[in-house]
């Protein structure tokens, strides 16, 4: 999994985390969801470092990169070369359909996107199994 997949996931975590499910489904994700926080924490630390480094801003100073410029076009470079590197954030320990069935359960909704984000988080069945007598 990559650091982008963690990075463009928060917003669908956040929803996840608001929705009501059983206390053992929602201990895993409460844990999980602290791991992928602080991840999240991490990359947006090089960001705001990267962003000083390109300015030659000091903390507590405003930074800001102009769109169309060569600055920006740094930036985005070197930002997506932290987004492509390897997390060591591991899976979930949940099946990705038990988080589907605690949302189905109690109406509350996730999009498409959300779905499509927090996937690889999730462990998959092995469908091998699920197909044998």
């Amino acid at each position: 999994m990559l650091l982008g997949q963690v990075y463009q996931s928060v917003g669908s975590w956040q929803k996840l985390a608001a929705i009501n499910m059983k206390p053992k489904l929602a201990y895993k994700i409460l844990k999980y969801v602290k791991l992928v926080f602080a991840e999240q924490e991490i990359i947006e630390k090089q960001r705001v470092a990267l962003i000083r480094e390109i300015t030659g801003t000091k903390d507590g100073e405003d930074a800001k990169i102009e769109p169309n410029t060569p600055e920006f076009i740094q930036y985005m470079n070197r930002f997506n070369e932290v987004l492509v590197t390897e997390t060591t954030l591991g899976q979930c320990d949940s099946y990705f359909d038990e988080v589907m069935d605690a949302v189905d359960e109690k109406n509350e909704s996730l999009t498409v996107t959300d779905l499509a984000m927090l996937e690889p988080f999730f462990k998959s069945p092995d469908l091998r199994k699920i197909r044998e007598p």
